[in-house]
């Protein structure tokens, strides 16, 4: 007999899940597409084609094609794949964002080919974030820019209450935003601004040729 929790969802389902998931956020005084714009917005104009990495269920994808880029989204796990696409096609973006299943450790994308990078509220789900980042800054292009964004302490705060109330803990790695803004300028990247706002904390790098 086959375990119902290893059933999938149906798309619908999930959909509806997500929606739930963002009205409770909402009911915390968190938008999570406002965050999204906010990171997709923090660092200036920025150029096609862009790369969301983790994009999780799209919403930075969504806010980068929002924009008005091209946008190619990757994650390693197809069912949020799946649902981010589903969720850019209700708002008419599917057109715009490629949706892949990708290792961002090994990403099989010739080096310098976008002109934007960007990953939000990935950070803290990774052990090992080096591999992860020495990819994102070798597929860069020279004068592209690059973006992290994680949750703020208030941020981090608010996520770990959702979760509790549900028996889970919401997990952390040691991973920070600092972290990685200092390894991302050992790799030759310079860091251009920060700025915090909607329980999101953002750095931006550029890329000089």
């Amino acid at each position: 007999m086959t375990d119902p929790a290893l059933v999938k969802k149906p798309l619908k389902d999930r959909a509806e899940d997500f929606d739930r998931r963002t009205e409770q956020y909402l009911s915390l005084g968190h938008d999570r597409f406002e965050a999204a714009r906010f990171v997709a917005g923090c660092a200036g104009e920025l150029g096609s084609p862009a790369l969301d990495v983790g994009t999780g269920k799209g919403l930075l994808a969504m806010a980068l094609a929002s924009n008005g880029l091209e946008v190619v989204s990757i994650d390693i796990s197809e069912e949020d794949s799946e649902l981010a696409g589903f969720l850019a096609a209700e708002r008419s973006l599917a057109g715009r964002i490629e949706f892949a299943i990708r290792d961002a450790s090994s990403l099989p994308y010739e080096s310098g080919k976008f002109k934007a990078v960007a990953m939000m509220e990935v950070l803290h789900h990774l052990d090992n974030a080096e591999g992860v980042l020495s990819e994102m800054t070798r597929v860069l292009s020279p004068n592209g820019k690059l973006i992290i964004a994680d949750f703020n302490e208030e941020g981090f705060g608010m996520v770990a209450k959702v979760h509790r109330s549900e028996g889970r803990e919401h997990p952390r790695s040691k991973c920070t935003i600092d972290s990685a803004a200092s390894f991302l300028c050992s790799l030759g990247l310079k860091e251009e601004g920060r700025a915090e706002a909607h329980n999101n904390a953002a750095v931006w790098f550029s890329k000089t040729p």
